[in-house]
């Protein structure tokens, strides 16, 4: 149910921003990892080249899983190593109903960006 699910908007402030591309390889290089993780509904990779920003919107199946996230090893870590900075946990959200027009299971084409 929708009203079990929570979400972590997650932003990255990088000191020195890499270029879209290659954070969408950076991202892309994840994707199965996150496809496959226990807990995860849904994950969105976004950036914001003119701030500088970037980061995901996480869907978790419910708080549980999501504080269970962020005490992980890959939250705690892995992510900092890979990227060299921890990102930031701008805030947990409820959800009200859930739309999917395109289910996406592999990275590959997956921006909407990319015609």
């Amino acid at each position: 149910m929708v009203i079990e699910k929570r979400a972590l908007w997650v932003i990255f402030r990088p000191e020195d921003p890499e270029s879209t591309d290659a954070m969408r390889e950076k991202f892309l290089a994840s994707y199965e990892a996150f496809r496959d993780m226990t807990g995860l509904f849904s994950k969105v990779w976004w950036s914001d080249p003119d701030k500088g920003e970037w980061g995901a919107m996480y869907i978790f199946n419910s708080e549980e899983d999501l504080r269970s996230y962020l005490q992980s090893e890959r939250w705690l870590k892995k992510i900092p190593e890979k990227y060299g900075y921890k990102p930031e946990v701008a805030a947990v959200l409820d959800l009200g109903p859930i739309l999917y027009k395109q289910a996406m299971t592999e990275g590959e084409g997956s921006w909407l960006s990319e015609g």
